[in-house]
Order: structure tokens, then C-alpha cells, then sequence
């Protein structure tokens, strides 16, 4: 049960980060955890019908905020080496 429940806090915060790419398509650099929660905050901030995934993340340690981060670089660094081959 415990891995389940894990699977849908990561689910939700990879969403958030997804979420924070979309919204912040020109990031030069690449957020650290804390930077992706003032993101999460400020979209909280500016929309009354935020995504509810960025209360996960805001309630989220930074060590799986962190994790998720590298996750989403590793994931879209090959996608992008996919389209440059294509």
C-alpha cells in the first residue's frame, strides 16, 4: 500500500514540475527545489483554480522534489536528442 501511495505523491509531483515547465517555458537554468516551490507558489498566487498537484509539491521534502527534477532533465534531454536525430 505504501508503494502505491509513493507512486501517486511522485505522480502528483511530476505533474507540478511539468506543470511549472509549461508555465515557465524559458527557464534558463535548471530550478532547484526551492526555486520549483516559489514557482508553485506564485502560480497558487495568480490563480484561484490552480492545478492541486502544486500542493503536493509545496508540501513536498525537497529530497523527492530533487529526485523528480532529475528525473524530468533525464527524460527530456532524450527526447530531445531524439527529435535532433530525427
Amino acid at each position: 500500500m505504501a508503494r502505491v501511495e509513493n507512486k501517486l505523491i511522485n505522480d502528483g509531483i511530476s505533474e507540478a514540475i511539468k506543470t511549472i515547465y509549461t508555465q515557465f517555458p524559458n527557464l534558463s537554468y535548471k530550478p532547484r527545489p526551492d526555486d520549483v516551490k516559489l514557482l508553485a507558489a506564485y502560480m497558487k498566487s495568480q490563480d484561484e483554480s490552480y492545478p492541486l498537484h502544486l500542493d503536493e509539491l509545496l508540501a513536498e521534502e525537497n529530497l523527492k522534489i530533487e529526485m523528480a527534477l532529475k528525473k524530468y532533465h533525464s527524460i527530456n534531454k532524450t527526447k530531445l536528442k531524439l527529435v535532433a536525430t530525427a
